[in-house]
């Protein structure tokens, strides 16, 4: 009863609801098509009559018994100054939409910039839209533009999100001229897949339909475009790209989402080295073209930053090895913006830990002048040790208080994870000095590190990811590129333990005799080492490849396997998938029946909107992102659906308690 009452109360306030009065709606939608932009009104003389759309900036303040000034912005975000002696702007607040009518005239002072000599003497102002009164509630948000996220569309009237836009639409313009240049020809795949057991875990769409053992089937939300696009080329497609939308259910942080663009290609008849060369030129184009830091730097041959783009129009990016990644950053995606900043190996001293064999590379990494008294290293690099930042174990940091440590002591703060042979010479070779920070921790063995960060790799990230860090130890304010290259082809699965008394485990722990891939099953070992897949797959290299800039993986990709016998026997003997055929079958008989050889690639386009805008979250370049819980606080998705919308679709709810 109480909720039919509520229902009837409902209804009843609709009716009470007044129809709004006509004139006063009509007025809303007669309004003059010839207008200016503000910017537009530098090229203007004064006196020249004008009409500008926009919205009240801040409520009109009324400066005489009959003068008014208030503000304009348009759809660029630019402002000009309204100037009524006429009483137009009176009753007008906040977020109004309003259209002016007014000649342009002097200011008594004026800089040259923009439309700023001008200001705009009211003549008519035609009502477009009024707001209520939210906008003025949360004005303290409007300065920062960091708004409740349920009001982003007040966020998005800022003009650093209305340039944030404007660039991203001109970066796909772009990258789509640039393929289409290339011959290479828009295909849009399906959204709608069916689940498989590889990648991330997947977003599933109920159906209606039932399969003929009564059980409901299922689509699932494609993570990529993967294997469609590998069929594009089983189908003569011979040059494919695409903006494609993909959706994985992860957990989310700053440059992840559940559902986001790819720029995603594959070229039949290529390799790896064709592959590449697209892509490089594509990124240092766009990124030269549209990042106000200027074109991308890369590595040379010496560890000299240098620009991707050479003065004769060629481009090259630097390609690291994953070992040498994992031995001298301790991650897959090294931020190259300090490139000196490198963990050192001891192994060759004699330094060895003796604590878990199959860690045993006792390594360190050298934060040179990072503090002058113990308060400031308290004050700045507490983190440093704080459990919370690591996967597993934490390394043992050393703030240098004096000379007697940096020469003769250092080491004693390390036995109780490493032996040390001849701790003279490592200390003559390290050239520590009061006001640094030795940090020492353990590894697995260069030709197998799986764990990825090292716990020294993801110490540096936080070094690099802190203002203090950065201003320390970059070398320029640039963006800088490497290709990271000759990955594992696969890795051990790791298995999950219960955390010791601490809340963590100091060392990840793998199942025996089993095997994932690294990136994805398509991916194609390396020729060299082919012999090795039926006995020693996990000593294989792939031919897989990732563009990194400033420690972020933009993208990735690799040449194919397109033998069907090939893919088959990764599937069934290496991975050992069960029902390898019923998950990938259409992708086998496509091979079976003449696929070529083929390669492709997938850029991050919203880590790439990101990075050249200046931003380091995703969420300033999607219009509507997707909070850390993975709701849209707009339209408050995902909502809640009635058992009897599910019952449709062979779905009822679990109200067990777990």
């Amino acid at each position: 009863m109480l909720v039919r009452s509520r229902v009837c109360l409902r209804t009843v306030i609709r009716q009470l609801a007044h129809f709004p009065e006509a004139n006063a709606i009509k007025r809303k939608f007669l309004f003059k098509k010839d207008t200016s932009t503000i910017k537009q009104l530098k090229e203007l003389p004064e006196g020249q009559t004008v009409v500008l759309n926009g919205w009240v900036e801040q409520k009109p303040k009324k400066i005489g018994k009959n003068l008014i000034f208030g503000l304009l912005r348009d759809c660029n975000g630019d402002i000009i100054q309204l100037v009524d002696s006429k009483s137009l702007l009176k009753g007008f607040t906040l977020e109004d939409v309003i259209q002016v009518r007014g000649v342009l005239s002097l200011k008594r002072k004026f800089s040259d910039k923009e439309a700023d000599k001008y200001e705009v003497q009211l003549e008519d102002i035609i009502v477009l839209n009024t707001s209520n009164k939210k906008p003025a509630q949360l004005q303290d948000f409007k300065s920062s533009a960091m708004y409740p996220p349920e009001f982003r569309y007040l966020q998005l009237r800022n003009p650093k999100y209305q340039k944030f836009f404007k660039k991203r639409s001109f970066i796909s313009k772009e990258i789509r001229d640039f393929f289409n240049n290339l011959n290479f020809t828009e295909v849009e795949t399906p959204i709608l897949f069916k689940a498989t057991p590889e990648g991330a875990r997947e977003f599933l769409v109920p159906t209606r339909t039932k399969r003929s053992d009564g059980r409901p089937s299922f689509y699932a939300l494609n993570q990529s475009p993967q294997q469609y696009k590998q069929l594009l080329m089983a189908s003569g497609i011979n040059r494919y790209y695409q903006m494609a939308r993909c959706f994985r259910d992860e957990d989310l942080r700053a440059d992840r989402q559940p559902e986001f663009t790819q720029v995603d290609i594959e070229m039949a008849f290529a390799n790896s080295e064709d592959v590449m060369k697209v892509i490089e030129m594509t990124i240092s184009e766009v990124w030269g073209k549209f990042s106000e830091k200027g074109g991308l730097l890369t590595l040379n041959s010496h560890g000299t930053l240098v620009p991707v783009k050479k003065e004769d129009g060629t481009v090259s990016v630097f390609r690291m090895p994953y070992e040498q990644a994992m031995s001298q950053y301790g991650i897959d995606k090294p931020d190259l913006r300090a490139p000196d900043l490198k963990i050192i190996n001891l192994g060759e001293f004699n330094a060895f830990s003796h604590l878990n064999k199959k860690f045993p590379v006792f390594e360190v990494i050298i934060l040179r002048n990072a503090f002058s008294t113990m308060e400031e290293y308290r004050k700045r690099w507490s983190f440093l040790t704080n459990r919370n930042n690591y996967n597993y174990r934490v390394p043992i940091v050393l703030p240098v208080e004096n000379e007697e440590q940096a020469q003769s002591k250092w080491f004693e703060n390390f036995h109780a994870i490493a032996t040390f042979e001849n701790p003279h010479l490592i200390t003559k070779f390290l050239k520590l000095k009061k006001g640094d920070i030795l940090c020492g921790c353990t590894r697995e063995p260069n030709h197998a590190i799986f764990e990825n960060p090292t716990p020294l790799g993801r110490l540096r990230q936080l070094v690099l990811q802190s203002e203090y860090g950065r201003n320390l130890y970059h070398s320029v304010n640039r963006d800088v590129a490497s290709w990271i290259v000759d990955f594992p082809l696969f890795s051990p699965v790791t298995v999950e333990e219960t955390p010791d008394q601490e809340g963590k485990i100091s060392y990840p722990e793998y199942e025996k005799d089993k095997l994932c891939s690294t990136h994805h099953p398509f991916t194609m070992v390396k020729l060299s080492d082919y012999e090795k897949l039926e006995k020693t797959p996990a000593k294989c290299l792939g031919q897989h490849y990732d563009f990194v800039v400033n420690g972020v993986e933009l993208g990735g990709g690799s040449t194919r396997v397109h033998d069907p016998k090939l893919q088959d026997y990764i599937f069934e003997n290496i991975l050992k998938i069960d029902n390898a055929y019923a998950l990938f079958g259409h992708l086998l008989n496509a091979f079976d029946m003449g696929t070529p050889p083929h390669a492709g690639f997938a850029i991050g386009f919203d880590r790439m909107c990101a990075m050249i805008c200046g931003t380091e979250s995703i969420r300033d370049v999607i219009a509507f992102p997707k909070s850390v819980t993975g709701a849209d606080l707009v339209v408050k998705s995902p909502s809640v659906i009635s058992e009897n919308a599910l019952e449709v679709y062979n779905i009822k709810y679990n109200y067990s308690k777990k």
